[in-house]
């Protein structure tokens, strides 16, 4: 299984969520953010499969299934678990509340 890419670099942005997600924008490049497990988690909104919202799809633990072709991602490592290709991920955590991505 082909490690997933990590944004190590860049500023931190603050996201509000609707329920256990939310989406970023930093310079054109969407993030779609969830809290799964009681954890915040950042990934590249686009699913390497074709392109659609990762955003819309459904949470299973910490694990996210594509709503469109059901492509599943594991939050914590970017890997991808029924699909071909990995998913990048952004650093996430929760300050006083809130969570934060770099980007």
């Amino acid at each position: 299984m082909e490690p997933a890419a990590t944004s190590s670099s860049g500023s931190w942005h603050r996201v509000d969520l609707n329920g256990d997600r939310g989406l970023l924008v930093v310079a054109g490049e969407e993030i779609a953010v969830f809290r799964a497990e009681g954890r915040p988690f950042a990934i590249a909104n686009a699913c390497p499969h074709e392109g659609n919202p990762l955003v819309e799809g459904d949470l299973v633990g910490s694990m996210l299934v594509c709503a469109y072709h059901g492509w599943r991602f594991d939050l914590e490592t970017g890997a991808c678990l029924l699909g071909e290709r990995p998913v990048r991920r952004y650093p996430a955590e929760e300050r006083d509340g809130a969570v934060w991505v770099r980007a």
